[in-house]
C-alpha cells in the first residue's frame, strides 16, 4: 500500500539522477496518480515507472530546459509487465486525464502526462521525435 494512493508512494516518483539519489526529492500531480491507478485496475498489474519526477538539473540535461512536465510532476514513462505497448497505448487513450502520449518503442515504454490543452502524441525513433501519425500507429500496431 502506498502513501499517495492504494498502489503508489512517493518513492515511485523520486528523481533518479546522480545528484538526487537517496534524497527523496519528488513532485507529483495527483491527476497522474489517478490515471496510473486506472491503468493498474484495468491490467491488474502496477505499471513500472521508468522515469517520473526530474529535478531541474536532470530535466535540463534530458530535454535542454529546466521546466518540463516531468519537473512539474505531471509526466511519467511507464510500462506494464507482460502487457504489449500496443495494448497499453489503446487503454491509455481511454483515460481522460492523459493528454500527452509518447511512444518509446526502443525503451519499451510510454510517456504519459496530464498537461493542459489539446492532446499530443509522438513517437521517439532513435534520437528523433515525430508526430504519431496514422502511418506510424499502423507501423507500431496501435490501430
Amino acid at each position: 500500500m502506498g502513501n499517495l494512493s492504494e498502489n503508489f508512494n512517493n518513492r515511485d516518483f523520486t528523481c533518479k539522477c546522480e545528484n538526487c539519489k537517496g534524497s527523496g526529492e519528488y513532485k507529483i500531480h495527483l491527476g497522474l496518480v489517478g490515471a496510473l491507478e486506472l491503468i493498474t485496475s484495468h491490467f491488474k498489474r502496477k505499471p513500472a515507472i521508468v522515469s517520473g519526477y526530474r529535478c531541474e538539473d536532470q530535466a535540463e540535461k534530458t530535454t535542454g530546459t529546466k521546466r518540463s512536465l516531468h519537473s512539474m510532476g505531471k509526466a511519467a514513462h511507464i510500462y506494464v509487465d507482460k502487457v504489449p505497448l500496443s495494448e497499453l497505448y489503446k487503454f491509455i487513450k481511454e483515460v481522460p486525464e492523459i493528454k500527452g502520449v509518447g511512444l518509446y518503442p526502443k525503451e519499451n515504454a510510454i510517456h504519459i502526462d496530464t498537461r493542459a490543452g489539446d492532446p499530443v502524441e509522438w513517437v521517439k525513433e532513435g534520437d528523433s521525435y515525430s508526430p504519431l501519425s496514422a502511418e506510424k500507429k499502423k507501423q507500431y500496431g496501435l490501430i
